[in-house]
């Protein structure tokens, strides 16, 4: 039995420590997959979905509903406007709280950024150009400051000679899922906590 135990427990933290790992590409369409272990799971771009041959005749009802009261009207009317605006930046916080937790235990494994500017003429394309850079690189290392990156490369050049304006942009990133977990469930502590303060 102590045997079924730890090897369960084994599994367990395999599973809460195996990261979930993300691959969003960009080049004239969008691509998302998820992979978890072994399988990947392409998100985007979505499979388009078959038109139902069928459709469901809605039923209407003569009988009116009674209306339940508003708890969010109700706790305004109670504590004003002021009670208010204070549980709505309890939420806030709780949701920025757990998007810092995120954001700590998020790992960007490669970060790729090729950038060919074309303008309407050589001096637009150049004044293009000069934008782009002004404002990615600072970017760049803004996201390097909050978010850990192993590899990331950005070229941005301007293409004089080119017909038209080209992107790719290649993410990976990762992230254990015991600190989603984690972070989940303390916000989902504290959200119902304001709940129940909503219902009183």
């Amino acid at each position: 039995m102590k045997i079924f135990w730890l090897v369960f427990s084994l599994i367990i933290l395999f599973i809460l420590f195996c990261p979930f790992s993300f691959k969003l590409v960009y080049q004239e369409t969008v691509s998302l997959k998820i992979g978890y272990l072994f399988p990947i799971i392409k998100i985007l771009p979505a499979k388009p979905k078959k038109e139902k041959q069928s459709k469901k005749k809605k039923k209407t009802s003569d009988k009116k509903e009674k209306k339940s009261p508003n708890p969010v009207i109700e706790f305004t009317k109670k504590h004003g406007l002021d009670g208010l605006i204070e549980l709505l930046k309890e939420l806030v916080g709780i949701v920025l709280k757990l998007t810092d937790t995120i954001r700590r235990h998020t790992v960007i494994s490669k970060l790729r950024l090729d950038l060919l500017i074309v303008g309407n003429d050589p001096a637009d394309t150049a004044m293009k150009y000069g934008y782009a850079c002004s404002a990615i690189y600072p970017l760049l290392s803004i996201l390097d400051q909050h978010i850990r990156i192993k590899k990331h490369d950005v070229y941005i050049d301007a293409g004089f000679n080119a017909d038209k304006t080209q992107v790719r942009f290649i993410l990976k990133a990762r992230i254990m899922p015991v600190f989603v977990i984690i972070g989940a469930v303390e916000a989902l502590i504290k959200a119902l906590k304001i709940f129940m303060k909503i219902k009183q």
